[in-house]
């Protein structure tokens, strides 16, 4: 008799843990095959089992201001450091729930610059074992070379999964399966709309794969061109007719972005440098694509960029350093014609138009709480970014936001400044 009431305690307590603890079991957490996905599907061509700690993706972090050519030298730019670095990462590793992470890679369908439909990739992340708190959205910084995107890779970003997330990253028209096409680089409605389509995309993959998410709010996260990438689609997600009431925000965390970029082009006109040499030719592609009548890019592009520049930047062979080097020069004035730094010009008139439409609205007053982080000492993506955006959300009362500014080092240094807080608000 004791022995069967033995057994049954055991058998009642695996039952109570069963119900309690089953991954598949719906009632846990957010049914995604009862969201609207607007008929997007996410389609996975290929899956991997990825440990962290074998991937060290903070080896592969945005690039600083240029320093390896001998007129690229910053004034007063503290170098990125080695000891660092690795130190930092550690303290991230330290802060892992899991070093094991699975990635998804695969096709989607979104909106080109020139309003057509486009097939393009990503890839998504998610945690081998344990319970998923929310989704994260995740906008990348800039990358060059087609191996440098989420689905051709392990980003830094990925390491969120980790905290248990999932974490939802396309890799962006013009790279991956889309990689015939131009960037279109920071042309802000068309790659925003790129990252939430992929967002929808996935709610049937989740479901499908019985992915059970606690919370159904997302996280938005995003750096450099992601940083304000994320804060567009924050813009898009709350405002836009065709992705508004889709997604609860739960908090948009944006660190060294472009959010002005015209503001951005006026400051590297007026110090005649750039922290970012390849950045700039770029920009002038990436407005002119999808323009009903394109720039005439030529006119803007000095040599020897001028005859190299689709070999540089549009075959996407070339990581950006790769590109400063190439270009070997930081000096605008041996980037650009004089008719590119002449507003006057009908061509430059027309760049500042693109330039002007593709930055962040001066009245956009976000619904979700937004954390914003620059470092002052970012040469790369200018500290005036965060400043012209603290004064329009200032002047609109705008009382949501976290604002922290602070000396942070240079762009690469506070990214990894960046990492560390986020985690250790989403820990």
């Amino acid at each position: 008799m004791m022995k069967n009431k033995i057994l049954f305690s055991i058998w009642l307590l695996l039952m109570v843990c069963f119900t309690s603890c089953h991954h598949d079991e719906p009632t846990l957490g957010v049914d995604f095959s009862q969201l609207d996905n607007a008929g997007k599907r996410f389609v996975p061509y290929s899956e991997e089992e990825r440990d962290v700690r074998e991937e060290e993706p903070w080896n592969r972090l945005p690039e600083d201001a240029a320093s390896d050519v001998q007129d690229m030298a910053v004034p007063g730019r503290r170098p990125a450091s080695s000891i660092t670095i690795t130190d930092m990462a550690r303290g991230l590793l330290e802060s892992l729930n899991s070093y094991k992470v699975h990635q998804v890679c695969g096709t989607y369908m979104t909106t080109g610059a020139d309003g057509e439909p486009v097939k393009v990739s990503g890839a998504v992340f998610y945690p081998k074992q344990g319970r998923i708190k929310n989704v994260i959205i995740c906008s990348h910084y800039t990358v060059t070379a087609d191996y440098e995107v989420p689905s051709q890779t392990f980003p830094i970003e990925a390491l969120l999964a980790s905290l248990g997330y999932v974490v939802v990253m396309p890799d962006y028209i013009g790279y991956g399966a889309s990689k015939d096409r131009v960037h279109p680089y920071l042309q802000a409605y068309v790659t925003a709309g790129t990252v939430i389509d992929m967002a929808l995309a996935v709610r049937p993959f989740l479901a499908n794969r019985k992915i059970v998410v606690d919370n159904e709010e997302v996280i938005l996260f995003g750096y450099s061109q992601g940083g304000a990438t994320g804060l567009f689609v924050q813009l898009m997600m709350e405002q836009s007719a065709a992705y508004k009431g889709l997604f609860k925000i739960k908090c948009n965390y944006c660190g060294g972005g472009p959010y002005n970029i015209a503001r951005t082009y006026d400051e590297t006109v007026r110090t005649r440098t750039t922290g970012i040499p390849y950045a700039v030719p770029m920009l002038i592609l990436g407005m002119s694509e999808g323009m009903a009548v394109p720039l005439d890019v030529d006119a803007f592009f000095r040599e020897p960029l001028l005859s190299h520049y689709k070999e540089w930047l549009l075959s996407k062979r070339y990581a950006g350093s790769q590109i400063t080097r190439l270009m070997g020069t930081r000096n605008i004035d041996k980037i650009l014609t004089p008719m590119a730094l002449d507003r006057s010009q009908p061509e430059t008139k027309r760049l500042y138009r693109a330039l002007a439409y593709n930055s962040i609205p001066a009245n956009f007053v976000p619904e979700a709480p937004v954390y914003m982080f620059h470092s002052m000492d970012d040469q790369t993506v200018p500290f005036i970014n965060a400043q012209v955006q603290h004064g329009y959300f200032t002047q609109h009362g705008v009382n949501n936001v976290t604002y922290d500014f602070g000396h942070y080092g240079e762009h690469a240094d506070a990214f990894l400044t960046f990492m560390k807080e986020v985690f250790r608000k989403l820990k």
